[in-house]
């Protein structure tokens, strides 16, 4: 692996302690809603609750705990956990990508994290982190990305993705966050006009845990960002961070307009994003970059600080000195990007299949 070393000390991260706490009181309101949710329908039941439940019982209307709770014009949220086999794209073999899977060792050492069991190559221009069960961890890795993005600002990419690995953003976070998304739907679609101890209780619970949820998510990203800079520098992260932002929306609105059925002569959806990206102008790119930094402060969300704080952060960081190797498209990390791309397309677009990952070069390997 070219460029950098990432072995050398990354800056400090901030939050420690603030995000620790509010996680433990995250867990706290997630915990205490059951608890109280419990508490409250046999209460309720107690002193004439039974009625409308007994009611929809005669009517089949109640056939579970949930139902209960529903008649007594409380909420039960469903908290869906990714499935590990959903299609996030092809889980790529070392024999795919073996200098990738070396970076990510090396950073996910750095990062004092054990390396993610899977690394999966993403039909859009993401990157992530995603975790199930007790064990199972996985780095989703956009290939759009690897066109658009040099060595060193993946290198920045994938360290702050390992970051939140490291510290169980993906997992303990993850799974509190869904709780606060599921009660926040479940209330949505809960029947209106109900006034019920159990519903102010659901209320009162969402409240606090999106009080506390934003100040962590926020955080979160930043201690990511810091360590990236750390071991990316400063600007390359900065970069990195720009062109995703840039890249997203563009390749969407690409995707939005290619049809490969009606214009059987295109080539693969990869390939035609990466020629479009390469043909753009220098000053369009420019003019793009000036537009999108003067739009970040309204841009931000919940989970993200707005891309101009990020970019004040990382660009207090120095920078690392780069090798050529570190100066050369990102996409060069995989073995065979164009057979790659081809079978990626094939995937989203249901198209004749070709060889999964690892049969392209395993023979050579």
């Amino acid at each position: 692996m070219g460029g950098a070393d990432v072995d050398r000390e990354a800056g400090p991260t901030i939050g420690g302690l603030g995000l620790h706490l509010r996680g433990l009181g995250l867990g706290a309101v997630e915990l205490a809603f059951p608890i109280g949710n419990t508490l409250g329908a046999w209460a309720m039941l107690a002193v004439g609750g039974f009625v409308p439940v007994l009611g929809g019982w005669l009517d089949d209307r109640v056939g579970c705990w949930a139902d209960v709770v529903s008649r007594l014009g409380g909420v039960c949220p469903s908290t869906i956990v990714g499935d590990p086999d959903a299609d996030h794209g092809p889980v790529l073999g070392r024999a795919d990508a073996p200098e990738l899977f070396d970076e990510v060792r090396a950073l996910a050492r750095h990062a004092g994290a054990r390396p993610p069991g899977q690394l999966r190559l993403s039909y859009l221009p993401c990157c992530g982190a995603t975790a199930w069960g007790r064990n199972g961890r996985a780095l989703l890795i956009g290939l759009p990305l690897l066109s658009v993005l040099n060595r060193i600002e993946l290198r920045a990419v994938l360290a702050h993705e390992l970051a939140h690995l490291a510290r169980g953003d993906a997992t303990h976070s993850a799974r509190s966050a869904r709780f606060v998304e599921a009660l926040g739907r479940a209330i949505e679609t809960a029947p209106r006009g109900s006034i019920s101890p159990l519903r102010g209780w659901a209320h009162l619970c969402l409240g606090l845990g999106s009080r506390l949820l934003s100040p962590i998510a926020r955080g979160q990203e930043a201690r990511a960002d810091r360590f990236a800079a750390g071991v990316a520098g400063g600007d390359a992260t900065a970069s990195a961070l720009v062109k995703v932002a840039l890249v997203q929306p563009m390749f969407r609105e690409v995707l939005g307009h290619y049809d490969p059925r009606s214009s059987p002569g295109l080539p693969n959806l990869y390939a035609y994003f990466r020629s479009f990206w390469q043909r753009l102008p220098e000053p369009l790119l420019v003019a793009m970059r000036h537009r999108l930094l003067s739009d970040s402060p309204g841009r931000s969300d919940a989970a993200h600080p707005a891309l101009i704080d990020r970019l004040t952060i990382v660009q207090s960081y120095p920078n690392r000195s780069c090798s050529p190797v570190d100066l050369s498209p990102a996409e060069s990390v995989l073995g065979d990007p164009l057979s790659l791309e081809q079978m990626l397309h094939n995937r989203l677009f249901g198209l004749a299949p070709m060889p999964g990952p690892s049969i392209f070069h395993r023979a050579g390997s």
